[in-house]
């Protein structure tokens, strides 16, 4: 079985989901990013490591795919991605990963509730269901 932890910003446009996303890391300069990621428990491993490589390896907005969004990496060690869109895009986001063999997630955003709130109304209903 394979597995995905990422973090979720779903709004109605995708330009409402990128400037959420944007926000969520707009008090954070590269220094205290770096700082941040430093004393983490997990600055050290593999998975972490793996993720910084796919940031430095994104576009200058951050995505390294489409709907893929590294930026949450600048302010946080551990899980440094988000799949950024509108409710149609997030769940075709993570369809595709169900059809690649991924077949277990954890997701999660900011703030926590209202995130989880939105994405359950809007994006659990689209999944596909087999």
């Amino acid at each position: 079985r394979f597995g995905y932890r990422c973090h979720v910003v779903v709004r109605d446009s995708e330009e409402q989901a990128i400037a959420a996303a944007n926000h969520l890391i707009a008090a954070v300069d590269d220094e205290s990013g770096a700082r941040i990621r430093a004393r983490s428990l997990d600055s050290q491993s593999t998975g972490v490591r793996r993720q910084a490589e796919l940031r430095d390896s994104a576009a200058a907005d951050g995505f390294a795919e489409p709907y893929l969004w590294t930026g949450i990496g600048r302010a946080r060690s551990g899980c440094g991605a988000a799949i950024v869109g509108t409710p149609a895009q997030v769940a075709s986001k993570l369809d595709r990963y169900r059809r690649m063999g991924i077949d277990a997630f954890i997701l999660s955003g900011y703030p926590h509730r209202d995130e989880c709130v939105r994405f359950a109304r809007d994006v659990l209903p689209l999944l596909r269901k087999d």
